[in-house]
């Protein structure tokens, strides 16, 4: 299946944002465990509204194993969702498994702003272009024997320019030519 690249755009949008989330998530635990009085309480309202949106405020009182637990899955999930959008031809490439992996994974792990990036996702139509494992091997083939026509264009030109200079250093050699009418014509010809 193909996505379209309004689509991969939110869906990567998501998954840094969650990844972001995530790091937060650490960082304000390992503040908030180790020494939570020399933060002043406005800033852990501020805290509380910034962790609503990236996820790092539901576990934040809670043990920092657990924190680490989930914050360690919700990357899981971003990597995940990063990871199945690859580029092939003018599409953006979706491997299946990884994408709802990773799509259920930040659901459940990350934060409000990535849930609703990916809730708005699901709305973008997907370029559906469902290939079986013989159409995949066909355009691998394809793909294969292109490569091999431009390899054996560039190799002739190669070759022909390879002539060239032969024959011009023959002349040059031969007298028929000077010195500078050989570098001009080679400079030509490179």
């Amino acid at each position: 299946m193909y996505m379209n690249k309004n689509k991969r755009n939110l869906l990567l949008s998501a998954a840094i944002l969650n990844i972001i989330g995530m790091v937060l998530l650490i960082a304000f635990s390992i503040i908030y465990n180790v020494n939570a009085e020399i933060i002043p309480e406005d800033f852990w309202l501020m805290i509380d509204v910034l962790g609503y949106l990236l996820g790092c405020n539901v576990f934040l009182f809670l043990s920092i194993v657990l924190v680490i637990i989930r914050a360690c899955a919700g990357i899981l999930g971003s990597v995940f969702l990063i990871y199945t959008i690859r580029k092939k031809g003018k599409y953006f490439r979706v491997s299946q498994g990884f994408y709802v992996a990773g799509f259920v994974i930040t659901i459940i792990a990350g934060g409000t702003l990535p849930w609703i990036l990916i809730f708005i996702s699901m709305f973008i139509p997907d370029v559906i272009v469902m290939n079986t494992n013989a159409e995949l091997r066909q355009e691998d083939r394809m793909n294969e024997r292109q490569q091999k026509e431009e390899t054996i264009i560039v190799e002739q030109e190669y070759e022909d320019k390879k002539k060239q200079i032969e024959d011009l250093k023959r002349l040059r050699d031969n007298g028929i030519i000077s010195e500078e009418e050989y570098k001009q014509r080679l400079f030509e010809i490179l």
